[in-house]
């Protein structure tokens, strides 16, 4: 009774190709970025990268098959991509440390995430409680895929703000699509080189060969990162209509403009 319309629903879901749902879980973060952006403003983007990020980092433990790749693809990589559309949404409309501090209370938000769960996990479970396994499959990290993702995150993003606040400038904040492109390009990439040098190769006891790194973990998953990059432009420019206070908004702008000519 309770999975009558959940389960139906994901047995629809699961009738759509790899690609179809992957454009249609897009569709719905970038739906949620610009409800939560008029809604709440910056804290409405907060919420999201918190929530996205952790959601992302369970998304990944599962594979689909896609037509790119004889493999199957871990997933997650098209949530975890929108979480540099809306700090760049952040640094476009409220300054680059606004959207510094989302990184960091992102970061915050998976800490404490992964605290509480180990700690629900310390519980003592029934002989075959098949909820614990499945709760531990989950929620019990590698030590290294969680130091070498929440590193190549921080670093990633914060690159991200650079460059796009760096572009901001040097165009005198004209060609929005330039620095939203540029910017999530560029630190996907290395989002993905960190992640992957740190997780397989010098954190890892059994190093992956050269090749492999590149081909398989660093450019593997990137062609996600482009579509998203260039799908997230126009929602960049959609943002300007979804502004939730466009007084107050014009008014915090100008200061911002001032300090920093200052």
């Amino acid at each position: 009774m309770d999975t009558s319309l959940i389960l139906p629903f994901i047995g629809w879901l699961q009738a759509l190709s790899a690609e179809s749902l992957s454009f249609l879980t897009f569709s719905v973060c970038v739906a949620s970025v610009l409800l939560l952006f008029r809604l709440f403003g910056a804290p409405g983007l907060y919420l999201y990268n918190a929530v996205i990020v952790i959601a992302a980092n369970i998304q990944v433990l599962k594979v689909a098959p896609f037509l790119f790749s004889p493999e199957p693809v871990a997933l997650g990589t098209v949530t975890f991509a929108t979480t540099y559309l809306a700090t760049d949404l952040l640094t476009e409309h409220y300054g680059k440390k606004v959207a510094q501090k989302s990184v960091w209370m992102s970061f915050a938000a998976h800490i404490l995430m992964t605290l509480m769960m180990i700690l629900v996990l310390g519980y003592h479970e029934p002989t075959g409680d098949k909820v614990h396994k499945a709760m531990v499959t989950l929620f019990a990290p590698s030590p290294r895929i969680l130091l070498a993702g929440l590193l190549a995150y921080v670093i990633s993003q914060f690159l991200d703000i650079f460059l796009f606040e760096w572009i901001s400038r040097l165009t005198q904040r004209r060609q929005l699509w330039l620095r939203t492109n540029v910017a999530m390009l560029l630190s996907g990439l290395v989002d993905n080189a960190l992640f992957s040098i740190f997780a397989w190769v010098i954190l890892s006891p059994e190093p992956i060969g050269l090749s492999k790194l590149i081909f398989t973990y660093i450019l593997g998953t990137y062609l996600a990162r482009v579509i998203v990059a260039f799908l997230s432009t126009p929602v960049m420019y959609l943002s300007y209509w979804c502004l939730p206070d466009p007084i107050g908004f014009k008014v915090r702008k100008l200061e911002l403009d001032v300090k920093e000519a200052a």
